[in-house]
């Protein structure tokens, strides 16, 4: 699963996304969150909230961010660590607008 920023898209600045979403075979999901940057996915933001740091304009907001990537990243890990069936990856949800799925040709030339 690829879990991504608005940088992270199909055709994006960072080609290995791209390359490396051939490479791969079976259940596959490539998942993009709508103003997110790269430090999103990381305490950074979390932190910055704590000491009163302003996020920039538009930048999604460091609680839902850490929300966001806790529940696919859960979901994920429960559906093929714990052979847990998991809805969630399957399709967008309206609890969680923020997140885009790709096509599952996306990426693909």
């Amino acid at each position: 699963m690829f879990l991504g920023s608005h940088e992270h898209v199909p055709g994006g600045r960072d080609h290995s996304w791209d390359r490396d979403w051939k490479l791969l075979t079976g259940w596959k999901r490539w998942l993009v969150l709508s103003n997110a940057e790269h430090q999103s996915f990381t305490d950074i933001p979390l932190v910055a909230d704590v000491i009163g740091l302003e996020p920039p304009p538009g930048m999604l907001p460091a609680v839902r961010g850490a929300e966001l990537t806790r529940t696919y990243v859960a979901a994920f890990l429960d559906q093929h660590l714990k052979s847990k069936r998991q809805p969630l990856p399957d399709k967008p949800s309206s609890r969680y607008p923020e997140v885009t799925f790709c096509p599952a040709t996306c990426g693909q030339s």
